[in-house]
């Protein structure tokens, strides 16, 4: 899916490029205006060169968004992000073109001015990185090749949540959190557990646990075994991070048998648009999404003006109190 328009170029450099590379100036301009007649290897050189050159196209920007490989699924996070994106590119007049990363090397042949990614599995960026101006967001792992994210502040949406169920007195919570521990964000997420639960001394019954990999039974929620697990430990409270998994936690505490929340506190990630409208409406933390991409959009522009860029952007979450949260019952 791509959005483009012909726009007029500004012209300077145009003849030194066509000079440089050997191609006449009508060839030169449809390479660096996206349009169609120049094959794949022309384009890739011209833009190379007007890269080289420093040139800069006087018509509306147009940056490229990297999604992950066609072969997953967009979820809840990847749309809303994508969203907030567009909706940002229209509010400061970009275009945008939507790219998979098994697709990335097409931009090579394309006259963008940088590339904002959220493709969090793939390392394309570095090679792209070499040619354009890349900008990752909730990816702090390419400082090796000097390219820097706008993150959420996960840490921040954690020890908020822990704050607010405290606030009611909660002593013994849970946190299920779906993947691989040992990945950074997933650390990132117990680390900040841990620091809540010293700092409010919680109770023993207190934990993070890791759900499992899908045993592929479809017959009950996928979160039921580690949601039953938690609650056996007699947790009153239950901080769920699965980004897209508001109604399987409520489904699985259901069937553990447990009510929300008169029985069990829940505390989800924010679905927009939805969270609000279950039963019960659920208590959120949400990243802030227009944020993310109004920064990595602010990011992008300064690489392009040759700024330096040293530090990721760190943007807190959002915390929706609804009726999903009250006090622990008694005894309890």
């Amino acid at each position: 899916m791509k959005g483009f328009t012909v726009r007029k170029a500004a012209g300077k450099g145009i003849r030194e490029i066509a000079e440089a590379t050997g191609f006449n100036i009508s060839t030169v301009s449809r390479a660096l205006n996206n349009r169609s007649g120049v094959s794949a290897e022309a384009s890739a050189k011209i833009l190379q060169t007007a890269r080289e050159f420093g040139y800069r196209n006087g018509g509306t920007p147009v940056y490229a968004v990297l999604l992950p490989e066609t072969s997953q699924g967009l979820g809840w996070y990847s749309l809303n992000m994508l969203d907030a994106l567009r909706k940002t590119a229209v509010e400061r007049g970009y275009l945008l073109e939507i790219v998979f990363s098994d697709h990335a090397e097409i931009l090579r042949e394309r006259c963008v001015s940088g590339i904002v990614s959220f493709d969090y599995s793939s390392q394309i960026v570095r090679k792209l990185s070499v040619v354009l101006p890349v900008v990752c967001i909730n990816d702090f792992s390419w400082h090796i090749a000097d390219v820097y994210s706008v993150c959420s502040n996960i840490a921040h949406g954690i020890r908020s949540a822990v704050s607010l169920l405290v606030s009611y007195g909660h002593r013994k919570i849970g946190m299920l959190i779906n993947g691989d521990s040992a990945t950074e964000c997933n650390r990132e997420r117990a680390a900040a557990f841990e620091e809540s639960r010293i700092r409010y001394a919680l109770a023993p019954e207190s934990a993070v646990c890791f759900r499992p990999e899908d045993s592929g039974d479809r017959s009950s929620p996928y979160l039921y075994g580690s949601m039953r697990t938690l609650t056996e430990r007699g947790v009153t409270a239950v901080i769920n991070c699965g980004e897209s998994e508001s109604v399987e936690a409520l489904a699985a505490l259901r069937l553990c048998g447990s009510r929300v929340p008169q029985d069990v506190s829940l505390i989800c990630w924010e679905v927009p648009r939805f969270s609000k409208f279950l039963e019960p409406p659920l208590t959120t933390v949400q990243q802030n999404f227009p944020r993310l991409a109004e920064e990595a959009f602010n990011m992008l522009e300064r690489l392009i003006r040759k700024e330096s860029v040293t530090a990721d952007v760190l943007v807190d979450c959002l915390l929706h109190e609804r009726n999903s949260v009250s006090v622990p019952p008694s005894g309890r």
